[in-house]
């Protein structure tokens, strides 16, 4: 069993670690580059080979999709609840309770621990919260007061939804591209998983945690409040096999680092978020293993 989870949480640690190592170094990384490199071709030719090799229902598809929004919606309002009732300032602190760290994290744990299937699954996940994120999550910490159909406008434009569309009609359609096309969305996605691992690790460490305690509070909802509304939604809807188990996994992900660059754009506390997002993440290297020894 130890071999089995170190057999998953190795390659992910590993690259997070080189990454780390890299950004104490101070050798330049192009992180912008890479990041949009990441989210312009790499996460959308992934999210599209990964539907289109995987042998998944899109039932179950739905189920996981379903349950994310469940999940989001819950940490959504239980958050919203605390921050009011500890008089902090919600349109910083909820976006890091709220959207978990699916991507960069997410995704490959659960290709490492549940193979091709589960990634397929884990993409439903992200999906959702990719999509809730760059809609609410930018008009929650946004000060320019654009409004939401400016938001949807730009959402529009992202290669990451066209993705997610052309993922959808793959399931509902049942549609085989031609092998020369999936050869291109197989190489251009396989270089987004190590390169997000990588830019968390740089990330990572560039931070710094203000407020400790409150930081490992807000850490505590984030991963604890996420599997509480997992396990709420799985046993709700009866989930079973790989689909439970890439829910409960995604659910207890750390705040995603793309809160803290939201935060430091639109001057949202971003030391507060920075120390969300650092301890969330120490606290999700002790939680994900635990989660891993009891579902493998």
């Amino acid at each position: 069993m130890l071999l089995e989870l170190w057999n998953v949480m190795a390659p992910v640690l590993i690259a997070i670690a080189i990454g780390f190592c890299w950004g104490r170094s101070r050798v330049p990384y192009a992180a912008e580059f890479v990041t949009r490199a990441v989210m312009n071709v790499g996460a959308p030719c992934l999210v599209v080979s990964a539907i289109s090799q995987a042998e998944i229902s899109g039932e179950g598809f739905a189920q996981v999709a379903l349950a994310a929004t469940v999940v989001l919606s819950g940490t959504a309002l239980l958050g919203t609840l605390v921050i009011r009732l500890i008089g902090g300032d919600i349109r910083a602190l909820l976006s890091p309770i709220v959207f978990p760290n699916t991507g960069n994290m997410g995704l490959p744990l659960c290709l490492f621990a549940f193979g091709e299937e589960g990634l397929a699954l884990a993409v439903a996940f992200f999906m959702v919260q990719m999509t809730t994120l760059m809609i609410f999550g930018v008009a929650l910490m946004s000060r320019t007061g654009s409004g939401l159909a400016a938001t949807l406008k730009d959402l529009l434009r992202q290669p990451l939804i066209h993705a997610i569309v052309i993922a959808l009609l793959l399931l509902v359609g049942d549609v085989q591209f031609p092998v020369w096309v999936e050869s291109t969305l197989e190489l251009l996605g396989a270089f987004t998983i190590p390169l997000m691992l990588l830019t968390l690790g740089v990330s990572l460490s560039s931070l710094s945690t203000v407020g400790w305690w409150h930081s490992l509070g807000f850490s505590v909802l984030r991963i604890g409040g996420g599997l509480a509304f997992a396990w709420l939604a799985v046993s709700w809807m009866g989930m079973t096999g790989i689909a439970r188990n890439v829910v409960l996994l995604q659910a207890i992900m750390p705040a995603a680092v793309f809160n803290y660059l939201l935060a430091l754009k639109y001057d949202r506390h971003p030391g507060a978020v920075a120390g969300i997002v650092v301890t969330s993440t120490v606290m999700a290297l002790v939680a994900v293993p635990i989660l891993l020894a009891i579902l493998l």
